[in-house]
């Protein structure tokens, strides 16, 4: 019987050792450092450019509230939205020769002389994408540092009867009070002055 006895004893202690050794609830090895920094190296660096920063996007907000007011010819509502010193660049030119205008007063009188001598019926603007940026480094050509909305759009305008659709971008910048202070504008106008039958920015 006592032989019995250690056999049993030496078969239950194996066991325990067994069991304590082969399934315990330990966390498993960390990852050698070499495997640690072969992991970070395969994982993508954060992308930063030293010229900008994304902006807010309540200005991608105000920018198209301002070119909804515009589209629909809510000129009154549209002039709210502006800073008193607003300059608006045609795409007519180069960066010294394109057509500007100056002023919130010069700006409102034109728009609203053009929508009563173009023709112009209606414009109905879509699928607007928007570019929210914080331009920290002075661009070339002496554009201004501070907050764009650069958005493109599609413009269906209808002058006469007669349906134009014009693919449209703009840079709308922002001065400290969240006033729309310059639109620069890039399109191309041939469809349209050929649907007026003339071009509105010749002198």
């Amino acid at each position: 019987m006592k032989k019995n006895h250690l056999v049993f004893f030496a078969a239950v202690l194996v066991a325990a050792v067994f069991i304590s050794t082969g399934c315990n609830n330990e966390a498993p090895a960390k990852e050698s450092p070499a495997n640690e920094e072969t992991a970070n190296a395969a994982a993508p660096a954060a992308v930063t450019n030293p010229n900008f920063t994304i902006a807010p996007i309540e200005y991608s907000d105000l920018s198209e509230k301002a070119l909804n007011h515009f589209a629909k010819f809510e000129y009154d509502a549209w002039a709210d939205m502006l800073a008193d010193d607003i300059v608006y660049a045609f795409p007519d030119g180069d960066v010294d020769s394109r057509t500007r205008l100056e002023g919130k007063a010069a700006l409102l009188a034109w728009w609203k002389n053009w929508k009563e001598k173009s023709g112009v019926e209606s414009m109905t603007v879509s699928e607007i994408n928007h570019f929210p940026l914080n331009v920290t480094v002075q661009p070339k050509g002496g554009a201004q540092t501070g907050i764009y909305d650069f958005l493109y759009f599609s413009n269906k305008m209808v002058y006469s009867g007669k349906p134009v659709a014009v693919r449209m971008n703009f840079a709308v910048h922002f001065n400290d009070a969240k006033k729309i202070d310059r639109y620069i504008t890039y399109y191309d106008r041939s469809t349209i002055v050929k649907a007026i039958g003339k071009d509105v920015l010749e002198k």
